[in-house]
């Protein structure tokens, strides 16, 4: 604690004096990369990119622009919203492939335990 001492008062000295005005970490991450703002995409847009992603889940680079400008999109944007309904599909499907309460090739429901000989 004692070495410790003299860097606390030497901070609370500074955040002190700074009153108001940004101090030194601010600035440095203010010189980091910002983020672009919140793309919104219209419905007409959205169900195009909808009915293609149905067609094609996983479009090559030359697909992405070429899907961007017919749309008037940044490449980028539709890059991540492919990349998001992937992710988006992967969560709605679970792990055996199938929706719950969906009937196995049996014809029972896998919610249901099986008979063992009644």
């Amino acid at each position: 604690m004692c070495k410790l001492k003299p860097l606390l008062n030497k901070w609370l000295e500074e955040a002190d004096s700074s009153s108001g005005s940004p101090t030194s970490i601010d600035k440095i991450a203010a010189q980091g990369r910002k983020r672009k703002k919140r793309t919104s995409i219209e419905v007409s847009v959205k169900g195009a990119l909808e009915s293609h992603f149905l067609k094609c889940p996983k479009p090559s680079a030359q697909e992405i622009t070429s899907l961007a400008d017919s749309l008037q999109l940044e490449k980028e944007v539709v890059r991540v919203w492919f990349c998001n309904r992937r992710q988006k599909e992967k969560r709605m499907t679970p792990p055996g492939g199938t929706l719950p309460g969906a009937e196995d090739v049996y014809g029972a429901s896998r919610d249901t335990p099986p008979h063992h000989g009644v």
